[in-house]
């Protein structure tokens, strides 16, 4: 036996330095994140104006509700009158 010891293929050590370390670890996902990051704000597309105050509101009223019930009737015998929505953008609540 000269003692020389055959290392199986499993049992090698791959040596990492500090700096493949940080580039895997920090250096790609922040390549992703710019790559990302222009591709979504390199693409702009018309962009209708913005309401400002002033302005007329030229919109029909949209009246919002967090469920698809309808508003205007009465709920299951309760009540009896019509539901109303007072306010809004008025500034009246």
């Amino acid at each position: 036996m000269s003692g020389c010891r055959r290392i199986a293929a499993w049992d090698t050590v791959f040596v990492v330095s500090l700096l493949q370390i940080h580039l895997y670890l920090i250096g790609i996902p922040l390549l992703l994140v710019v790559v990302l990051a222009v591709l979504i704000w390199s693409h702009k597309g018309p962009h209708p104006a913005t309401y400002k105050l002033p302005d007329k509101w030229t919109h029909p009223p949209i009246l919002w509700a967090a469920t698809d019930e309808d508003v205007g009737h009465e709920h299951g015998g309760h009540g009896g009158h019509e539901f109303s929505v007072g306010g809004g953008a008025s500034g009246t609540w």
